[in-house]
């Protein structure tokens, strides 16, 4: 899971390849949670969770809100 919170994101973990990722958004402003390398996309309103596919191969996958230029992390995929 990747929650939202205060402009930051929060990864709990790495996640399986191909695994469901679940993204939570706790503020009031809609984000994404795009990859770098275009892989994975999803946008998310305030308040409300969204889930995407993660990558079939395993790696360390930055990404970015589209949105808020300051918002970035990554996905471990193992």
């Amino acid at each position: 899971m990747i929650e939202i919170k205060e402009f930051a994101y929060q990864s709990h973990g790495a996640v399986g390849a191909g695994s469901t990722v679940t993204v939570k958004n706790n503020d009031d402003t809609t984000h994404t949670v795009t990859a770098d390398d275009g892989s994975f996309g999803v946008t998310v309103k305030p308040g409300e969770s969204m889930s995407f596919k993660a990558p079939a191969k395993p790696g360390r996958y930055a990404f970015h809100c589209e949105f808020h230029g300051n918002m970035n992390g990554e996905l471990t995929v193992e």
